[in-house]
C-alpha cells in the first residue's frame, strides 16, 4: 500500500507526482479530524487509528511540513518505509500543470520551502546555517483592520514604521552570520503604507546570499514612484492577497505589474482564520507547550522586528506590544555589539534548530 500523510497542497502535488510514475496512492492520512473519513483528490482519508491497522511495510510519504514530528511518530508505531517527497518532486515537471489553489510562481516557492523543512536536521548536524525565510516587518500600519490579524496589527493603537538605520544594521549582521537564505518576506501591516519601502527592497536584493525577496500586499494600494521601481528587480515577487470586495485595487495592481514586467502571484483566501488573538496566560504543561509549538505552522517563521529576530511573528509582535513577558531567550538582538560574530551565529543556530517552545506559546491559540 502507498499512503500520503498530509491531505493538503503538498499531498496533492505528491499524488500528481506518483501518478506520473504510474504509482497509485491507496490512501491519504491526516491528523485533522475534519478531513478523516472523507475523500481528498478522490482518495479516502484515514485517521491515525486507521493507519495503524495497515501492515508495517506500507509505503508512507510525508506530504506536509511536519516531517520530523510525523516521521518519529510513524517509526514509534513500527512503520518501516517512511519517505519525504523531495526526490519525488525533483523528478516531476510541474511547469504545464495548473493547481487551482496556487499561482505557478508560488508553487515553486512552496516546493522550496518544503525542501528546506526536509533538510533542516541535515543542515543542523552539518553545521550549515541555511535559512528558509525571514519576515522583515517594515511597518505596523495597515490599510485593512482585520479583527484577527495573525501578525497582531489590530492591537497597535499608534502604528509606526520601522527605523531603517536599526533594521539595516541588523540585516547586515544577520547576513554576515548565515550561509544562505531562500527568501526575505517584506510585510507589515501592508508594506505600501511605508512610503520608504523601496529602501528596504533595494537593501535586501543587494545581498548575494538571498534568492528571492517577497513583498506582501492586500491589494488596496497601487505602488508608485520608487516603491514601484524597486519591484522590477528579478529577485522580487509581489505576493497579492485578494480579499474579494475589500481588495479594491487588485485589477489595477495586476495591470501595473503586467505593464512593468513585475513578477507577482495571487492568493484567494477561502475563509477567515481565528489565529490572531493574544490570550490571557494559559497554564499549559511542558508537553502541552511543546505540542502547541510543534503543531504550529508559524513556529518556523523567523521574524525581524526592532533589530531583533524572533522564532515567529506572534512572538515578535506580542513582545513588541508588551503583551507578554520579556524573555531574552526568545529573541536575539542583532545590534548588540557585545555579541561577537561567532557567538551571534551560534545564537541564531540555537534559535533556528534548538527550540522546543517559546514564551508566546502560553498566550497563543496556535496555528495548527
Amino acid at each position: 500500500k502507498v499512503v500520503l500523510f498530509g491531505a493538503g497542497d503538498i499531498g496533492e502535488l505528491a499524488n500528481f507526482s506518483l501518478n506520473k510514475l504510474g504509482i497509485t496512492v491507496d490512501f491519504f492520512c491526516d491528523n485533522n479530524k475534519d478531513k478523516q473519513g472523507k475523500k481528498y483528490c478522490g482518495i479516502d482519508v484515514l485517521s491515525i487509528e486507521d493507519l495503524k491497522k495497515l501492515k508495517k511495510d506500507t509505503h508512507i510519504f510525508i506530504s506536509n511540513n511536519y516531517i520530523f514530528t510525523i516521521g518519529k511518530a510513524l517509526q514509534k508505531n513500527g512503520f518501516l518505509n517512511i519517505y519525504n517527497c523531495v526526490e519525488l518532486f525533483k523528478k516531476t515537471d510541474f511547469s504545464n500543470q495548473r493547481f487551482e489553489w496556487t499561482h505557478p510562481l508560488k508553487l515553486d516557492r512552496r516546493l522550496e520551502v518544503y525542501r528546506n523543512y526536509c533538510f533542516k536536521d541535515e543542515y543542523a548536524s552539518a553545521g550549515i546555517l541555511n535559512i528558509k525565510s525571514l519576515d522583515v516587518q517594515i511597518t505596523e500600519r495597515c490599510s485593512l483592520k482585520c479583527e484577527n490579524c495573525s501578525n497582531l496589527m489590530q492591537y497597535y493603537e499608534r502604528p509606526e514604521n520601522e527605523d531603517n538605520e536599526i533594521m539595516f544594521s541588523a540585516l547586515d549582521r544577520f547576513i554576515d552570520c548565515i550561509d544562505k537564505i531562500y527568501e526575505f518576506r517584506v510585510l507589515g501591516g501592508d508594506p505600501f503604507m511605508n512610503k520608504e519601502m523601496y529602501k528596504t527592497i533595494n537593501k535586501l536584493v543587494s545581498y548575494q546570499k538571498v534568492e528571492k525577496v517577497i513583498v506582501y500586499t492586500n491589494a488596496k494600494i497601487v505602488p508608485k514612484g520608487h516603491n514601484l521601481e524597486c519591484l522590477k528587480n528579478k529577485k522580487v515577487i509581489l505576493d497579492i492577497t485578494n480579499y474579494g470586495s475589500l481588495s479594491i485595487k487588485h485589477e489595477e495592481i495586476v495591470k501595473v505589474c503586467d505593464d512593468n514586467n513585475i513578477l507577482y502571484s495571487v492568493t484567494y483566501p477561502k475563509e477567515w482564520q481565528n489565529c490572531g488573538k493574544i490570550l490571557p496566560f494559559q497554564k499549559r504543561t511542558e508537553e502541552e507547550k511543546k505540542r502547541k509549538f510543534s503543531d504550529c505552522c508559524n513556529s518556523d517563521i523567523l521574524s525581524l522586528l526592532k533589530g531583533k529576530i524572533y522564532r515567529c511573528p506572534f512572538s515578535a509582535n506580542a513582545e513588541n506590544l508588551k503583551a507578554i513577558p520579556l524573555n531574552k531567550e526568545d529573541h536575539i538582538d542583532l545590534n548588540d555589539s557585545k555579541i561577537s560574530k561567532e557567538e551571534l551565529r551560534k545564537k541564531i543556530k540555537d534559535l533556528v534548530y534548538n527550540k522546543d517552545y517559546i514564551t508566546a506559546c502560553s498566550y497563543c491559540n496556535g496555528r495548527d
